[in-house]
């Protein structure tokens, strides 16, 4: 996998499972949908399997490109970076969490397709 799209695949996943489980906590789908309201059961458990599964990915996509130590730590990285900018969305601008979840899901699939191709 190829050094820049693996980072990448590796930030945008984590971007993306991390809006994804943000959406599906109360106090987050509420600042997005308007005060009082929640999130269905059903989609809850499909944006924590989303959110996890994104999560996964990138992991998995660190570690094909840096082997288990770097990669876990190249994740691990992601990770707070991915962290840190979702959290600064979600306190300007949480209106566009979700939108900018699915784009990073997409972005980060495709890098992480065209990395493994490469």
């Amino acid at each position: 996998m190829s050094g820049v799209l693996s980072m990448v695949a590796v930030f945008a996943l984590c971007h993306a499972g991390f809006g994804a489980l943000s959406v599906a906590m109360q106090r987050h789908y509420a600042d997005m949908h308007g005060r009082g309201q929640e999130a269905p059961p059903a989609l809850r458990r499909r944006l924590q399997a989303a959110g996890a599964s994104a999560l996964a990915l990138a992991f998995a996509a660190a570690v094909l490109k840096g082997g288990a130590g770097h990669g876990t730590l190249t994740w691990l990285g992601g990770m707070t970076t991915a962290a840190l900018a979702l959290m600064m969305l979600l306190t300007y601008a949480p209106q566009r969490v979700a939108r900018l979840a699915q784009a990073a899901g997409a972005i980060g699939m495709i890098a992480f397709l065209l990395g493994g191709l490469v």
